[in-house]
């Protein structure tokens, strides 16, 4: 008994079926996007090694010397240096965070010398962050870290051993003041939101 209706003609496989004609090699866009990772990936090996190059570099240059300096020369001696650089560190750190969080750049043409300013001041005082390190990690240096052979500790620890916890306590001074001033602000900003 025969059939009068027509054989259904096959239909055409949807774009996402069809056959990959790129068989065997990376598409172009795996291959940027594992080219972009590894240009990222030594751009991060190259930080890194300038950053240890730099520390280095810096505890030559602002070692021992500048406390030796600062003991002779500073008004109130080490000590004093001790409490400036205390009140230095917080408030530089404080400075490059708002700065560099207050950049516009994907708006800068509106406002390119705020932006630039913006992104001069935050860089600056993020740079003057690694000789303030530097010179907290040179007034810690008792000679006993790391788990090689002990080595002589730093001058400024050999002379005034507890220098440290002055710095120490300064900057924690320092930051109390700043979230404090910091909590007045906002508190201040919400009171003027309420009233207007």
């Amino acid at each position: 008994m025969g059939s009068s209706a027509r054989p259904r003609r096959r239909r055409a496989a949807a774009p996402a079926l069809q056959y990959d004609r790129h068989r065997g090699g990376p598409r172009p866009a795996e291959e940027r996007r594992r080219k972009s990772e590894s240009v990222f990936g030594c751009l991060v090996f190259l930080l890194l090694a300038g950053l240890i190059v730099l520390l280095a570099t810096l505890d030559m240059l602002y070692g021992d010397g500048v406390w030796q300096w600062a003991a002779g020369s500073w008004p109130g001696g080490a000590y004093g240096f001790a409490v400036l650089v205390g009140i230095l560190g917080p408030c530089l750190a404080v400075l490059a965070v708002r700065s560099l969080s207050r950049m516009r750049w994907k708006t800068w043409k509106q406002h390119p010398a705020r932006t630039l300013g913006h992104t001069a001041l935050g860089t600056l005082s993020a740079a003057a962050l690694f000789p303030y390190v530097i010179l907290v990690f040179n007034a810690q240096d008792s000679g006993t870290w790391g788990k090689g052979e002990p080595t002589p500790p730093s001058w400024v620890f050999s002379h005034y051993p507890w220098l440290w916890a002055v710095g120490l306590l300064a900057g924690l001074v320092t930051l109390a003041v700043l979230v404090w001033c910091f909590l007045r602000r906002l508190h201040s900003s919400r009171d003027d939101s309420r009233g207007s």
